[in-house]
């Protein structure tokens, strides 16, 4: 697991450029541990270690509303094979300085359905609620298999809501 030492920053330091600092330090972690950083920006990935891929979540415990984004969730169907994990970073600021509270790595298909949600930006995209803390992360207790059914059924379910949604907007604007 990543030693973070306290992270020294500008008291003006915004949520991003934080997040920003952690994710740069974490991935060359994983590098000199025989990872490889993306070749390209658009990867799920922020750094890969072997066949996993990993993409860093960071979030600030004192900020009141977290709701990250995972992945697209046409992306993660198409990549089901793939090994995916999670490494979720919990931090605070404290005299300008990042203090790393905890850190949980977790494959995704591992998180219990019932903090993710698929919202409305593309084709759906798989997001983190509700969930407090990291280490309390509730965990799947199926097989990897049906975590990708139950995905596949929830992109059912998003997709009928998405089209009576639009078809009431629809219905509005008919002349």
């Amino acid at each position: 697991m990543w030693n973070s030492s306290n992270i020294s920053v500008s008291p003006k330091a915004g949520q991003r450029q934080i997040a920003d600092i952690i994710e740069a330090n974490l991935a060359d972690y994983y590098v000199e541990q025989g990872g490889k950083l993306p070749d390209s920006v658009r990867t799920i990935e922020d750094v890969s270690l072997g066949d996993t891929l990993i993409d860093i979540k960071t979030r600030d415990v004192n900020r009141k509303f977290s709701m990250p984004n995972l992945i697209s969730v046409a992306r993660l169907r198409k990549n089901k094979d793939t090994k995916i994990v999670y490494h979720f970073v919990d931090y605070e600021v404290s005299d300008a300085e990042v203090v790393v509270l905890n850190q949980t790595i977790v494959p995704i298909w591992e998180i219990d359905w019932s903090v993710l949600k698929i919202q409305n930006l593309g084709k759906g995209q798989l997001q983190l609620c509700g969930v407090k803390d990291y280490n309390k992360l509730p965990r799947y207790k199926g097989t990897q298999e049906e975590w990708f059914v139950r995905l596949e059924l929830e992109m059912v379910n998003f997709y009928k809501k998405q089209i009576t949604k639009f078809e009431s907007l629809l219905e509005d604007l008919e002349v």
